[in-house]
Order: C-alpha cells, then structure tokens, then sequence
C-alpha cells in the first residue's frame, strides 16, 4: 500500500481532541482512515470520526483521541493516506507522492536529476532535485509543468534559478 502524505498535524484544536491538520487541500474530507506517522508514537492508521474546514487548517477528530492532551501528542505527526483512497488531486495540483521519483528536465531537453522530495515553505511548495549539479530546488511556480502523462517535470528556468 502506497501511503501520500495529505498534511501534517500543527496543533491541538479545542477541547474533544480536533487534531489541526495543515497543508490538506480538502482531501481529508473524503477519507475513512488515515495513517499517522510520529516519532513518539510510531505509525498507526485510525478511523476519521470528523473532519471540516477550520480557518486554513483541517478540523479533524480521529478514533482514540478524545481529548485536548491526547491531540496535543500528535503535534508534528504526518497524515498520511493510501495513495487509492485519494483519486486526483485536481487541476494544477498535486500529491506530493506523485511527484516523488519523477524526472526533471528543462524546456530544451536538459535533465536536471529526479525529484527526490518536497519542501513546504506556507508560500510556494519546492521540488528538492538530485542531479548532477547537485541538489536544486525548484519551486513549482509557473514555470514549471508536472507532465503526469510523460511521467516528468518540466521546468522553464527563470535567469539564475539554476545557478550555485
């Protein structure tokens, strides 16, 4: 099973254990189940009991967090979903797993390495490339093309965007 992240646990939210979840895009309100990955407690999948748009972040309450102390000890988990349960991320968007491995080249056919993760910076979102210049990071700005079909990305560079 293909796990993609879909957000990231940020705070505690009231009283009856509403975990915060950032950086979902609605994608939590369609699913049963998620993972939670932690480092204090492992990873564990548990059974979505809400979850509603709060502000920028996600409300969302699972099965075996019933208060504010037991929500409070996700804090920086990871949510995560089987890549299945999420269908498409709609136009123009992407779920970060499916972006992981691609290959990255230039409009005129230069490969600049893979993709080999992804940087959330609240602005933009940024591909981290492994190549042989190195590590690049490329914000996916509108310069850049995902070309799921061709199974890459595509990247017109803006002077200086690829300089050391």
């Amino acid at each position: 099973m293909a796990l993609v992240r879909i957000g990231k646990v940020v705070r505690a939210l009231g009283l009856k254990g509403h975990l915060g979840v950032a950086g979902s895009e609605g994608a939590l309100g369609t699913l049963e189940r998620v993972v939670l990955r932690h480092g204090a407690v492992g990873q564990a999948e548990r059974r979505v009991l809400e979850a509603r748009p709060q502000g920028r972040l996600w409300a969302v309450r699972i099965d075996g967090v019933a208060d504010r102390t037991g929500a409070e000890a996700l804090v920086g988990a990871e949510v995560l979903a089987p890549r299945e349960a999420l269908g498409e991320a709609g136009e123009g968007r992407h779920y970060w797993g499916d972006l992981e491995g691609l290959p990255v080249v230039t409009v005129q056919g230069e490969a600049l390495g893979t993709v080999t993760g992804l940087m959330e910076t609240g602005a933009v979102d940024v591909l981290v490339v492994q190549g042989a210049r190195g590590e690049l990071l490329v914000p996916l700005a509108p310069y850049v093309e995902v070309d799921r079909a061709a199974g890459r990305v595509v990247v017109d560079p803006p002077e200086g965007l690829l300089e050391p």
